[in-house]
Formats: C-alpha cells, sequence, structure tokens
C-alpha cells in the first residue's frame, strides 16, 4: 500500500521576524504521525526560506509525495486569531523575498488546468474553510476566522502556487505572532485539529486514498 502522508509547512525568518517565525515554531511542534481513524499518516514537516526559488524548489519535492494533504502556514502580526485562507491571487508578487530577489513578473503563470485561462485572477481551496471554522470554534478555545486576505507575498505566493497543483488537498492558516495571545503549543495544537477536519471532509467526499 502506498504511504500516507499530510506535509506540512511553516516558514523560516524574514523582515520583521527575524528571530523566530511563529509559523514554524508551532509547525515544528507537530508530532510525527498523524492518526485519522484507522489509518496512520506521515506527517512530514518543512521550514521553507522566505525566498521565491526556495519555494519554487521545493513545492515539487513536496507533491512529488502525492500527501493526501498540504497545509501551508504563515505568520500575520497583524491578527489576534487563526486565519483559515479561502483562495490566493495570481498577481500581484512585486516585493522582494528575504533575499531581495524579485520575481521576473508579478504575473503567476499557471500550469494546472486553469493554465489557459489568461484572465484568472485567483485559485481557490476547494475545502469548505466557512465549515472548517464553523467545526473549529465550536471545539476549541482558540478563536479562528474565515480570511481572504492571504496576501502577495510569500505566503499567497506558496498558496497559489500549491493550488495551481491540487485545489482538493490544499490549504493555508495564517497565524499570529507567538504569545499574541496564543502560545506556539496552542498554535499547534490547532494546525492538528484543522488537519483533522479537513481530512474529515476529504473522506466524506471520497477524496482520500
Amino acid at each position: 500500500m502506498p504511504e500516507k502522508i499530510i506535509i506540512v509547512t511553516g516558514f523560516g525568518p524574514f523582515a520583521g521576524h527575524e528571530e523566530r517565525n511563529a509559523s514554524w515554531e508551532a509547525v515544528k511542534l507537530l508530532p510525527d504521525v498523524f492518526h485519522f481513524r484507522k489509518d496512520a499518516y506521515q506527517l512530514r514537516k518543512y521550514q521553507v526560506p522566505v525566498i521565491y526559488e526556495e519555494v519554487n524548489r521545493i513545492l515539487p519535492q513536496i507533491w512529488n509525495q502525492n500527501p493526501d494533504l498540504v497545509v501551508h502556514v504563515g505568520v500575520n502580526g497583524t491578527i489576534n486569531t487563526i486565519n483559515l485562507e479561502h483562495f490566493s491571487y495570481t498577481f500581484g508578487y512585486s516585493k522582494p523575498d528575504f533575499a531581495q530577489h524579485y520575481l521576473p513578473s508579478d504575473k503567476i503563470t499557471l500550469n494546472g488546468k486553469h493554465a489557459n485561462e489568461k484572465e484568472c485572477a485567483m485559485l481557490k481551496t476547494n475545502l469548505n474553510v466557512e465549515r472548517l471554522v464553523k467545526e473549529l470554534n465550536l471545539e476549541t478555545n482558540v478563536a479562528c476566522c474565515c480570511s481572504t486576505n492571504v496576501g502577495n507575498y510569500l505566503c499567497g505566493y506558496i498558496y497559489v502556487k500549491s493550488l495551481d497543483v491540487n485545489q482538493d488537498r490544499t490549504l493555508f492558516v495564517h497565524v499570529p505572532e507567538v504569545n499574541e495571545p496564543y502560545t506556539s503549543e496552542q498554535t499547534m495544537t490547532t494546525i492538528y485539529n484543522v488537519i483533522g477536519k479537513c481530512l474529515e471532509q476529504l473522506a466524506a467526499e471520497h477524496k482520500l486514498s
């Protein structure tokens, strides 16, 4: 039987977050195995440098493993909730990355099923974000929100690139700074719960291998 795999990424340091990135501080605490129903999933964690070329290098490595779910996590210093992102834009990537490198164009070239749609402005996850947030808020004491503001930096970039590969199995989660208000352990637990809710949806829709 093929391995059952979940992949979660967090980001490394960048401007304003040089000492630590809250996303990786939480992601690295996740267990190496995720138990869902009768199955044990390998939970593989990647720290992604805040560099466009590194995203381009790492994402094929991730998707070549044929994961059942990919959750990208990033920090947003202006929020105090855990935000689940609906979509990511295909344009507007004009900022330099942490290595001071720019993309050749601010418009993303799509290679997936939307490759021929020249006017495609965004890609949206097929996961039901509203339902995820509703269930999480009923079952946990960490506030979760739906968001449509993944941004036009590395968070948006990695999300749109993964959505271009698979919109069924991709989600982006924004987390606040460490201890503002949640500890890394609380944030990790919420990410863990997000994974479980995503697997429930995929199972219900017969999308798990």
